[in-house]
């Protein structure tokens, strides 16, 4: 099996993808549930630099969740093995999730532009974008979460990549993206992405040390 360099670092596009989300989410900085429509247009207006710088950078992280997608469904079907059929649900669901959040931060993107132009954001504006975003980032990219990291914990059970305790662990994560609470596992999801990354770009190093994976000059 030969990997490049590339492919192996490569890996690590997971724990990118979530730094670079939160860098954005922190700059934005606006998640109180339901906020009155006044407050939240009266926020935009006065932080608009921040809210479109914050959520121009969030939505760079679907680049690294569409890389990471294709970087960890290579190493499920490898160890999969067969068809390939989970595997191929796996990449599905990430690439649905990357495609989720960058349009809910382009949305948060769009929301500071408007804010900061000339007449700023109506209070029903600000509400609608606000719910737009929080319903694709909230629901919609965890229910496609759920299905990256579920058809992950599967293949991670009968194949034994990874402990059987994080396969596990992955499957009560999805559920709970799964249930109208979804919103309180979003961080259990995220460190799911920055836990698997790390694991399998180690995995990817001991067997590149070990000559079972052999990189290119």
């Amino acid at each position: 099996m030969y990997e490049s360099r590339l492919e192996r670092i490569s890996l690590l596009s997971g724990v990118a993808a979530v730094v670079i989300m939160i860098i954005g989410i922190l700059l934005f900085n606006f998640y109180e549930f339901l906020p009155p429509a006044e407050k939240l247009a009266s926020f935009l207006q006065s932080n608009a630099s921040s809210v479109y710088a914050g959520g121009y950078i969030s939505s760079l992280s679907s680049f690294f969740l569409i890389w990471f997608a294709g970087s960890v469904r290579k190493i499920l079907t490898e160890n999969e093995g067969g068809t390939g059929h989970l595997s191929g649900i796996a990449y599905g669901g990430g690439i649905a999730a990357a495609v989720a959040s960058g349009i809910s931060f382009v949305g948060i993107f769009a929301t500071g532009l408007r804010a900061g132009a000339p007449g700023g954001i109506t209070a029903i504006g600000a509400v609608t974008m606000y719910d737009f975003w929080t319903q694709l980032s909230g629901q919609l990219f965890g229910i496609f979460m759920a299905v990256f990291i579920s058809a992950t914990a599967v293949i991670i059970l009968r194949t034994g990549i990874m402990p059987a305790w994080f396969g596990w662990a992955s499957l009560i994560v999805a559920l709970g993206l799964l249930t109208p609470f979804a919103y309180a596992v979003l961080g259990f999801a995220l460190l799911w992405l920055v836990v698997i990354s790390i694991w399998l770009y180690m995995r990817s190093a001991l067997l590149g040390e070990s000559g079972e994976v052999t990189v290119p000059a």
